[in-house]
């Protein structure tokens, strides 16, 4: 008779269990149902906010004409022909250039620095006789013609795709030092040239940082014109030229 009523116990014990279990899991049910019930007005009000696409800061476009594209990847266009005019005794750029570069070095000059040009605008032929001078003097070396010719492309850009055959660059260097090398860079024009070209539309055309996507090496000396708007707009994002044209395609397409 005990046993019974231990087993009677156990019994009871389990069914109260089963019957808190279901009591607890219909009130979750319920709670839910009434969760759903308000929120469902709200749910079938909201409209999907549209995904925000970048926006165009500046208003330029790949196909101004100071922002031509001149590279390995991209050389000239058979029938550019620029006009050009001189800038500093036989020296040219291109016409529309002129006056920035003029202001730039007189500025310069005011303040107490001696920048010197030493190259401009260059006839195709000209650029042909640079770049085979240096494929010579890799060959001398030892150099293979075709690793020769890919060295020399690191120093003096391949015939057809040099920014110097478009007039609108320029390389400057300091009277005191007229080397080309890196150490033009601790030159005080340079320093100067460096921080206030964008004020002229000019921007330092091969950095050092930037080698990769170049494909030129360091030339702390080389100025390429692309305008103010788009020489500032550059610097604040830290843009090469070749960056900066992926940018304008990428609202072009």
């Amino acid at each position: 008779m005990k046993y019974r009523i231990y087993e009677i116990l156990i019994v009871l014990v389990v069914l109260f269990g089963i019957i808190n279990t279901y009591i607890y899991f219909l009130k979750q049910k319920q709670q839910e149902e009434i969760v759903q019930a308000v929120a469902e007005p709200f749910v079938e009000n909201v409209v999907d906010e549209p995904k925000t696409q970048p926006q165009k800061e500046i208003s330029s476009s790949t196909t101004d004409w100071n922002l031509i594209l001149v590279n390995k990847d991209n050389p000239i266009p058979d029938n550019y022909k620029p006009e050009v005019t001189i800038v500093e005794e036989n020296f040219k750029v291109d016409t529309r250039i002129k006056d920035a570069a003029l202001q730039m070095l007189t500025d310069a000059r005011n303040q107490g620095l001696s920048p010197v040009i030493c190259s401009a605008y260059r006839e195709p032929d000209y650029q042909k006789m640079l770049f085979n001078k240096k494929v010579k003097e890799y060959k001398r070396q030892g150099y293979s013609q075709s690793r020769a010719e890919e060295q020399a492309a690191l120093w003096v850009t391949i015939p057809g795709t040099s920014e110097h055959e478009i007039g609108l660059s320029l390389d400057i260097v300091s009277k005191e030092y007229q080397i080309l090398d890196e150490k033009q860079e601790s030159t005080d024009v340079q320093k100067w040239l460096m921080e206030h070209c964008y004020e002229y539309g000019f921007i330092l055309r091969y950095p050092t940082n930037k080698k990769d996507i170049t494909k030129i090496n360091y030339e702390p000396w080389h100025y390429r014109y692309v305008g103010v708007e788009n020489a500032m707009f550059m610097k604040e994002k830290g843009f090469c030229l070749e960056e900066y044209i992926e940018y304008l395609k990428s609202f072009e397409n």
